[in-house]
C-alpha cells in the first residue's frame, strides 16, 4: 500500500484552501496539483502547499501522479467536474452539494460507478465529537424510540458573501443565481445537518412539506425556509433555516440540533452536546440535563485522513457513495413541495425532478 494518497484539486477558492490545509495536516494525503478557472488562485494555492498549478482540468485529470480528485467549484459545475474525473479513472471526492439538484447528484454517482472508481463527499460533521457522541447515545438506546428530529440553522450572511463568499477570494455572483446554485440556505448550508441527522439516527425520510422565500438577500435563491419531514417509523422532523437573520445566531447559538426520543433527548450546539435520559445512560445521570465533555478535534483533517486511508487500502470511502444523494433527495423534495404546495414523497424525487422556480419576494 502506498504511503500517501495523491490528490488533485479542481477549484482553488476558499473551501479548497481549508481542505488543502487539512490535507497538509493529514499523514496519508498529499496535494500534488491544482487547477482553477482563475490561474492566479491555482498558483497561489499550489505555492502554499508545495504543489503544481495546471492550466486545464484535462491536464490535471490526465496526470499519472494523481490518484483522486477533490472538486470544489460552483455548484453547477460539480457534477460535470466529477464525471470528468471519474472518466479519467480518478477517485472522486466532491464537495457538497453534488449538483444543483438530485438528478445531477445521481449522475455524479453513476459516473463513478460506471468507471469503477470510488465516490464520496467530505461531510465533516460526521467527524465532530458532538455528532459522534450523539450517534453513540442513539445507538445505545439512551433516548428510546425516536419521535422528533429538529434541524436549525441561523446566520446573517453579509451582502459581500453573495459576490465572493466569506473571504472574497473568488469573485463571482453564482451564489445568487438559482440555476447555478440550485437554491439557497437549504442546499448551501443545511445539507450538512441533513446528512448528519440521518447518520446519527439511521432514519430515512419519507416525505417533506416546505415553504420558503427570499426576504433580505439580493439573490434568486431562498434565504429562509421551514420544512416538516416525516420519517420511516413515524418520527417527525423540522428544518428551520435562514441566512439573513439580523444578529445571526445570537446568544443561544443556532438554537441547537435536537433529537427527541420517548425516553430522553439530546441537543447539539456550538460544539457542545447536552443530554437528558429519564432512566439514565452512559454518561447521563437519570433525570437531569448533562453537558457532556467532548475532546478537541479538527473534523476536516480527520475526514481527509480517514478518506485517504480507506482509498489507499482499497476500501470503500468512510462516507458512503450514496450519502449525498440521500440528502439531495430531501432537499429536492423540499423545493418541489414549495412549488407544488403539497407534501412530496422522497420516492418521487429522482433524475427527472427539476428544481423549483425563483422564490417569491
Amino acid at each position: 500500500m502506498a504511503d500517501q494518497l495523491r490528490l488533485g484539486f479542481i477549484g482553488a477558492g476558499e473551501i479548497a484552501v481549508r481542505t488543502a490545509e487539512a490535507v497538509a495536516k493529514a499523514e496519508h494525503a498529499r496535494l500534488v496539483a491544482v487547477v482553477d478557472a482563475n490561474p492566479d488562485l491555482a498558483r497561489d494555492l499550489a505555492e502554499r502547499q508545495g504543489a503544481e498549478a495546471e492550466e486545464s482540468v484535462d491536464d490535471l485529470v490526465a496526470r499519472k501522479d494523481v490518484d483522486a480528485v477533490y472538486c470544489a467549484v460552483p455548484h453547477f459545475l460539480h457534477s460535470t467536474m466529477a464525471q470528468k474525473a471519474a472518466r479519467a479513472g480518478k477517485h472522486v471526492l466532491l464537495e457538497k452539494p453534488t449538483g444543483t439538484g438530485p438528478e445531477e447528484a445521481e449522475r455524479s454517482l453513476q459516473a463513478a460507478r460506471q468507471c469503477g472508481v470510488s465516490f464520496s463527499v467530505p461531510f465533516i460533521y460526521r467527524y465532530t465529537p458532538a455528532w459522534q457522541r450523539a450517534r453513540d447515545l442513539v445507538a445505545d438506546g439512551a433516548l428510546g424510540r425516536l419521535q422528533m428530529l429538529h434541524i436549525t440553522y441561523t446566520a446573517s450572511k453579509p451582502a459581500s458573501y453573495w459576490q465572493g463568499g466569506y473571504t472574497g477570494r473568488a469573485r463571482s455572483d453564482w451564489r445568487t443565481r438559482l440555476l447555478q446554485a440550485g437554491g439557497g440556505v437549504l442546499i448551501m448550508n443545511c445539507i450538512h445537518e441533513i446528512d448528519a441527522m440521518r447518520w446519527v439516527t439511521g432514519l430515512e425520510a419519507e416525505r417533506v412539506y416546505a415553504e420558503y422565500g427570499t426576504f433580505g438577500t439580493p439573490a434568486e435563491v431562498e434565504d429562509a425556509i421551514s420544512a416538516v419531514v416525516r420519517y420511516e417509523g413515524g418520527a417527525i422532523g423540522t428544518i428551520a433555516a435562514g441566512s439573513r437573520h439580523p444578529g445571526g445566531a445570537g446568544p443561544i447559538g443556532n438554537g441547537g440540533q435536537r433529537i427527541v426520543g420517548v425516553g430522553g433527548q439530546i441537543v447539539l450546539d456550538r460544539g457542545h452536546l447536552w443530554g437528558y435520559s429519564e432512566e439514565g445512560a452512559d454518561g447521563l445521570p437519570a433525570g437531569q440535563w448533562t453537558d457532556l465533555a467532548l475532546p478537541e478535534a479538527d473534523p476536516r483533517t480527520l475526514c481527509v485522513e480517514d478518506y485517504a486511508q480507506a482509498i489507499l487500502a482499497g476500501d470503500p470511502p468512510p462516507v458512503p457513495e450514496d450519502a449525498a444523494l440521500h440528502a439531495m433527495r430531501i432537499i429536492g423534495a423540499a423545493y418541489r413541495s414549495r412549488d407544488t404546495g403539497k407534501a412530496v414523497r422522497i420516492e418521487e424525487v429522482g433524475r427527472k425532478v427539476v428544481m423549483g422556480v425563483r422564490p417569491l419576494n
